[in-house]
């Protein structure tokens, strides 16, 4: 069950039960803005940009075959290693997913969503950051959200991990 809480007749009446509550939506924020840090440092890692970090970009598209990252200054730069950039959901300019590929096998999907709870509040619209956790011995893979508490089930081998359908390069 859910209860609605009207933030005015709570700070008239409840000052420290509002105070409380803010508190924890700070809390909150703060949580998330440091996973999204977390991720984005992981990204610049594994994913390296030619020039530049993930932490600075402010969107993502394709070109031809190439991933291509938007600064918050407006230049453009490829991943260091362009054969990483495995598949995209969406449209070029403006996908919904990426999917990338690390030499060591694993996977990093990167799901944008300007009006998520997490890709409102970040200048590239990163709604999640999935990463692979390879292949178990039963042949499945399991897929680690970076940005959300929950994470999806372990998943087929053919399956990736938001379940988006990829336009392969």
């Amino acid at each position: 069950m859910s209860i609605s809480l009207n933030h005015t007749e709570l700070k008239t009446h409840h000052p420290r039960i509002a105070a409380a509550v803010v508190a924890c939506q700070t809390l909150t924020l703060r949580h998330i803005a440091d996973k999204l840090h977390n991720a984005k440092q992981l990204m610049d890692e594994l994913f390296p940009l030619s020039k530049g970090s993930h932490q600075d970009v402010k969107g993502y598209l394709v070109y031809y075959q190439h991933l291509l990252a938007c600064g918050k200054d407006g230049t453009f730069t490829g991943l260091r290693h362009p054969s990483q950039f495995v598949a995209l959901s969406g449209q070029r300019e403006n996908p919904q997913s990426l999917l990338l590929k690390h030499e060591t096998g694993c996977h990093l999907e990167l799901c944008f969503d300007s009006q998520g709870d997490i890709g409102a509040n970040d200048c590239a619209k990163l709604q999640d950051v999935l990463l692979e956790n390879g292949a178990s011995p039963n042949n499945q893979r399991h897929w680690i959200s970076l940005l959300h508490d929950h994470t999806p089930q372990g998943m087929q081998a053919d399956e990736l991990g938001s379940g988006m359908r990829y336009a392969f390069g």
